[in-house]
């Protein structure tokens, strides 16, 4: 939430408020009832009243203002993007330092910005939240945020954020609970570090901030191959996954109708045990930790197999790509699906060199992954989840595109959507 010169404007809406003021895409948003802006919060925010004067300062220069009453009406202005703040921590645990060189750009970008975890539900420590941030959350009521928090211990998150000078997260927490703003925390397991116990004492902190600390994630800790100078690490084990769900059985007391304590679908699997049934996952507010999925996804393929009447599918037989983790559940949907659908689906689980054995999730595959795992077979077409692409479903994570893919592999490509009604519309696009 640096200070900046106003908010400049992307676009403006034809005929709307903005628009017949004469604020132009390219002018400059300086103040609203004489409070500056710094970013487009304030701008939502300000002009969220009924009548407003609105000060501007045009491609020349020029400084001009009007009164609005948009009485109702959207204000018309499509602000610039946020200026991502970047992140100034060194976690051991990292992602984006373990990646290997020669991706996009933008993969390496490190945000620590309280807008985006309002407005995109992305995750931030809160390590070096000014006071200035925090009156705004407050004041503007961002809720809810997203946290990391991984311990409650102040020398520990310092070690493990590699910030000798992060805030003491219970603080941060305890001033914005009591200001009514919900949170959802994060809290990522390294074996040896912050588990066992102290995961048993930090949920035990934490729990005291219910309801309005309404869930908190455990995730296990991602390793790639790609390492070289970072601390070291190492991967939970299947004992350790069974301890640390036997662990936080006690905290998955309902708050807020939420579920408290969430493990992330990874310890399950890591375990070998039953995924929960739907109630255990509420509103599911950690989905983008992957805490959840494999349950919407079986819930799904149920409601997709309750289907009386199944054509014969169209491509006859197909190869669908998938990550090691879930390999066994995919090859279950899919012996089901293609009985269903009178053909043969069969699954090829991927080994990922582009970030190492050990990263097993289908989302972190690459172009040549994948092309790798079908070498040496016929394929007629490969079915592979968008979640493989880019926001812009355009390239993969190693800038290969599925155009590419297609031609070297020999096969078609068919890019669907990671569910089972994805997949069914994918084998039946145009029937």
């Amino acid at each position: 939430m640096s200070r900046n010169n106003g908010v400049r404007v992307d676009s403006v809406a034809a005929d709307s408020p903005a628009a017949k003021a004469g604020i132009r895409a390219g002018d400059r948003i300086l103040s609203v009832s004489g409070k500056p802006l710094e970013d487009m919060l304030d701008l939502h925010f300000l002009t969220a009243a009924g009548r407003f004067l609105i000060r501007w300062t045009d491609k020349s220069g020029r400084e001009q203002e009007k009164v609005l009453r948009p009485s109702g009406e959207p204000l018309g202005i499509v602000p610039e993007p946020v200026r991502v703040r970047r992140c100034a921590n060194r976690c051991m645990f990292c992602f984006v330092h373990q990646l290997p060189k020669g991706l996009r750009p933008a993969l390496y970008i490190k945000d620590e910005d309280v807008r985006l975890s309002f407005l995109n539900g992305q995750y931030v420590t809160f390590s070096n939240l000014s006071e200035e941030e925090i009156r705004k959350i407050i004041r503007y009521r961002l809720s809810p945020l997203y946290v990391s928090i991984h311990t409650t211990s102040p020398p520990l998150r310092r070690r493990m954020l590699g910030n000798q000078s992060a805030h003491d997260i219970l603080k941060i927490i305890r001033r914005l609970t009591r200001a009514g703003i919900v949170l959802h925390g994060q809290i990522v397991v390294c074996p040896g570090i912050n588990d066992g116990k102290e995961l048993v004492r930090t949920l035990g902190e934490l729990s005291g901030f219910r309801p309005l600390l309404q869930t908190v994630s455990i995730v296990p800790v991602g390793l790639t191959s790609h390492r070289a100078g970072l601390p070291k690490l190492r991967l939970v084990t299947a004992r350790e996954a069974r301890e640390t769900l036997d662990a936080i059985c006690a905290f998955r007391l309902e708050s807020g109708g939420e579920t408290f304590a969430m493990a992330a679908d990874e310890y399950y699997l890591l375990a070998g045990r039953k995924i929960p049934g739907r109630k255990a996952y509420g509103s599911f507010p950690q989905i983008e930790n992957g805490v959840g999925l494999l349950r919407i996804f079986r819930d799904d393929a149920a409601l997709l197999f309750r289907r009386k009447r199944w054509p014969a599918a169209p491509a006859g037989r197909g190869t669908v790509i998938t990550g090691k983790s879930c390999a066994g559940i995919v090859s279950g949907f899919l012996r089901e699906f293609s009985s269903r659908a009178g053909a043969c689906f069969r699954v090829v689980a991927a080994q990922n060199r582009l970030m190492g054995d050990s990263v097993t999730v289908t989302g972190l595959l690459g172009g040549n992954d994948i092309l790798r795992a079908t070498e040496g077979a016929q394929h007629n077409t490969l079915y592979i989840p968008s979640i493989t692409l880019r926001n812009e479903r355009d390239v993969f994570l190693d800038g290969m595109t599925p155009e590419e893919l297609s031609r070297r592999s020999g096969a078609k490509v068919c890019m669907f959507e990671p569910t089972p009604r994805g997949f069914f519309e994918a084998v039946y696009a145009g029937k």
